[in-house]
């Protein structure tokens, strides 16, 4: 099935900023691993668009009946308006990245890793000890340690960094 790529216009039936084409070249430049097969990297980027949907972004959809998130009306980056079919840049590489992440996740299920090294002996046979990943919310943190798709998003989410919650 063919991917629907959003071309700033709000469209209806959209599933994608990006084309598979784009995400083969997005990881063959940033040496990222993506499935070799078309249909599974146009599933990636559907997964991805539907992500960055639950995300709050800055201003607000063009159209009540776009089917993603971009393009916006009211974007205000560096104290300027940005135009209502804008579609930035960073929104279609950090949805390429967001792909890369997911599969990263799929290939390398959260449950199955370990922490850091710390403790290594070698005598004769080799002993390697791990450290334990705190898990005091109940949920691990996803796979990549660093997560280029947020830094992709930050400008043009609607609140970013760390906020703390006064009881």
């Amino acid at each position: 099935m063919t991917l629907i790529i959003e071309d700033c216009t709000g469209k209806p039936d959209a599933e994608s900023y990006a084309s598979a084409a784009d995400l083969v070249m997005y990881a063959r430049k940033f040496g990222v691993t993506i499935p070799a097969d078309e249909p599974a990297q146009e599933a990636l980027l559907r997964r991805s668009a539907l992500a960055m949907d639950g995300m709050t972004w800055k201003g607000r959809k063009m159209s009540s009946d776009q089917a993603l998130a971009w393009p916006r009306r009211g974007v205000e980056l560096d104290s300027q308006i940005k135009p209502d079919n804008y579609l930035p840049a960073r929104i279609q590489y950090g949805q390429m990245a967001l792909a890369a992440e997911i599969h990263t996740d799929d290939i390398d299920p959260v449950e199955k890793r370990t922490g850091a090294v710390i403790r290594e002996r070698v005598e004769g046979a080799v002993d390697v000890q791990y450290a334990t990943i705190s898990n005091t919310s109940g949920r691990l943190l996803p796979a990549a340690p660093d997560r280029p798709s947020a830094t992709q998003f930050a400008d043009y989410l609607a609140k970013r960094g760390l906020f703390a919650v006064r009881a």
